[in-house]
């Protein structure tokens, strides 16, 4: 019996793409399985970029704090050098013809949320040699300082960079429709994005679990890069616990330093937390392992990240000097309230640190993950929400997940309206819109979602087994 297979119906040649097995197998064709090493990658690659242009802005600021005109130049550059990153990026959605995955989505928002770190740096520096609001009045009369022009080009440069990184989910977006709408492209989109495809009949299962129950509670909490990033972070915090404590720094870039002492464990927590698009647990799936380690990281990220800058400060010399400097460039306007031993600046830093991870991961995971999760993988939040994954049910169950992470996000606008508003107030007017968009979306979502196991009469149950 020969053992040649025959070509492909239709094309006269082996399918380049490769095909998967009626039984869920999920074999991957080599062009597919080769993207892997690459897309990793590209992962660290915006790993680096999310660490290393803030944290360059900072050095860049604290090394050349007299010469204000000289950062601001450099900084310019750094921010250029982000430009022509997030420009990369968008650019490769631009000329990508395969259905998107979510760990696309890595690199555009690893540029954009480096773009505002550094971003927001360039100002804190402006506003202390107060340049931030009259470098452009100054630049309009033509009476400008040497560092006015330097500042408004490395604002310009800096949001520029956010919004061609930015760029790069909208046209994800069009790439979902068109490839979908290409015939005959259903199974390949299904395969690449990990998902079943729209009959939940379907023989296709989603990628595997990266992370169970059965993993070390490190492995399932941390990516590899959370944890070269919490290593890096706890390098950083001791490096400039030992750089406060032993150099004489102004009282702007003394003050600045402390709290990015304290933050530099936040960006291995964050990671950790959007790393979940792409490490889906067995048990928690996407969403709730992202929630899960909200949750857990910050506690481990600021135990671990400050305990080398902790045992520091205990050595004698950099403790003297670590007061010394606190007392006279920071006071009263630091994190340790007056009076207190300095030994609380760490332990009230260690809980700025949670709470900073804590509400991070938070915002990542209903801003972040939740959208991208509807957008691209639907069929993914409405499986773990327990909902009808039946061909009937999905479009139904779709819509009231896309509208349950919009109202999820409009509840924390309605909060942030309300707090603090009087009646008669645009503010208050708006709050009240926004309750009113919130009552509506819950009517929707109601009437719209169908559970598993719900028996209608006009929609036979999947669960009836043909006898």
């Amino acid at each position: 019996m020969s053992t040649n297979q025959p070509p492909d119906r239709g094309t006269g040649a082996p399918s380049a793409l490769g095909s998967r097995s009626g039984s869920g197998s999920g074999t991957r064709a080599p062009s597919e399985a080769a993207t892997g090493p690459v897309m990793v990658q590209r992962i660290v690659v915006a790993a680096l970029v999310l660490l290393v242009v803030p944290l360059l802005t900072f050095a860049i600021a604290v090394a050349l704090g007299d010469e204000t005109a000289l950062a601001f130049a450099l900084i310019c550059v750094v921010h250029v050098l982000l430009l022509v990153y997030a420009g990369v990026v968008t650019a490769g959605q631009l000329r990508a013809r395969t259905p998107p995955r979510l760990v696309e989505a890595v690199p555009p928002l690893a540029a954009f949320l480096a773009a505002l770190a550094t971003l927001g740096l360039a100002q804190v520096l402006a506003d202390a040699e107060g340049i931030r609001t009259s470098a452009v009045p100054r630049l309009r009369h033509g009476i400008p300082l040497p560092e006015d022009l330097p500042f408004v080009l490395s604002v310009l440069l800096a949001a520029l960079a956010a919004l061609v990184a930015i760029a790069a989910l909208p046209l994800m977006m069009r790439r979902t429709r068109t490839v979908r709408a290409l015939p005959g492209r259903i199974g390949e989109v299904a395969g690449k994005l990990g998902d079943t495809a729209d009959d939940a009949d379907s023989p296709r299962t989603p990628r595997p679990p990266v992370t169970s129950a059965k993993d070390p509670l490190l492995r399932r909490l941390l990516s590899p890069a959370s944890r070269v990033l919490l290593v890096l972070g706890s390098l950083a915090a001791l490096a400039g616990t030992l750089v406060f404590a032993l150099a004489e720094l102004p009282q702007p870039t003394a003050e600045a330093m402390t709290f990015v002492i304290v933050l530099c464990p936040a960006p291995a927590m964050l990671w950790a937390v959007l790393s979940s698009l792409w490490r889906r647990d067995a048990e928690l799936g996407i969403l709730m392992a992202a929630l899960y380690r909200t949750m857990a990281v910050p506690v481990l990220g600021a135990i671990v990240g400050l305990l080398p800058a902790f045992l520091a400060f205990l050595v004698s010399p950099v403790g003297h000097g670590f007061a010394e400097q606190y007392r006279a460039a920071v006071g009263d306007s630091g994190i340790v309230p007056e009076g207190s031993p300095l030994v609380m600046f760490f332990v009230l830093g260690a809980l700025l640190s949670l709470l900073v991870g804590m509400l991070g991961g938070l915002a990542l995971s209903i801003a972040v993950i939740m959208p991208l999760l509807t957008l691209f993988r639907p069929e993914q939040l409405v499986g773990e929400n327990g909902l009808s994954t039946n061909r009937a049910d999905r479009r139904r169950n779709v819509a009231a997940m896309r509208l349950m992470s919009l109202l999820v996000i409009l509840i924390f606008v309605f909060a942030i309206l309300i707090a603090d508003a009087d009646a008669g107030e645009p503010r208050f007017t708006w709050a009240m819109v926004t309750l009113a968009v919130l009552v509506g979306l819950t009517v929707a979502i109601k009437r719209l979602q169908r559970k598993k196991g719900d028996r209608r009469p006009d929609v036979p149950s999947p669960e009836d087994d043909s006898r």
